[in-house]
């Protein structure tokens, strides 16, 4: 994973580089010892996702359609770029690296709502679910989100982490950070 620091306007913040299938794009976080960061990959994501995702939670609005809402844990890349909130996604990812996108928030839970009503299961929510599904449409096979708290992000980790990445804390993303400067 690659990392750096950048200070804007005085704020600093940890800046991703990401792999999509057009190139590159960077996702960023405020830079912080209490910074946590995952690297999630994308293939036992969606794999979780679609086992858990069904229901309204995760439902998007097409534009323009009298169509159900679609569900984007059973979507594909085209399902994905219909939703009504896409083209922001869209924008904000085409923006200068010195802008980059925050990374997504995603959560912890053991308990979820699904078919036959609320389930004790492991899995996860997502606050930010558009630019999640920007990066699955455009190829992303891992990403980096923050997690709130230690315990969640290694519950996550072990979830839907990068099996070769670990649990970064912001004091890790620092040291990472140095080493990116020197290679």
């Amino acid at each position: 994973m690659n990392v750096e620091i950048i200070n804007k306007y005085g704020i600093e913040s940890f800046v991703f580089t990401v792999h999509v299938d057009r190139g590159i794009v960077k996702m960023s976080c405020n830079a912080s010892d209490e910074s946590i960061i995952v690297l999630i990959d994308r293939f036992r994501f969606e794999d979780l996702w679609y086992k858990i995702g069904k229901g309204k939670h995760y439902q998007c609005y097409i534009p323009n359609s009298d169509e159900e809402l679609a569900d984007l844990s059973r979507g594909t890349k085209e399902i994905w770029m219909g939703c009504g909130k896409y083209p922001d996604a869209e924008k904000g990812f085409a923006e200068p690296f010195d802008n980059p996108v925050s990374v997504a928030q995603f959560t912890y839970t053991n308990m979820l709502r699904g078919c036959a009503g609320w389930v004790d299961a492991n899995g996860f929510g997502i606050s930010d679910i558009t630019r999640t599904i920007w990066l699955l449409a455009n190829g992303a096979k891992e990403f980096p989100v923050i997690v709130n708290d230690l315990q969640s992000a290694i519950a996550i980790h072990d979830l839907i982490g990068v099996k070769t990445s670990k649990v970064y804390t912001g004091i890790d993303l620092y040291e990472r950070a140095r080493e990116c400067i020197t290679k």
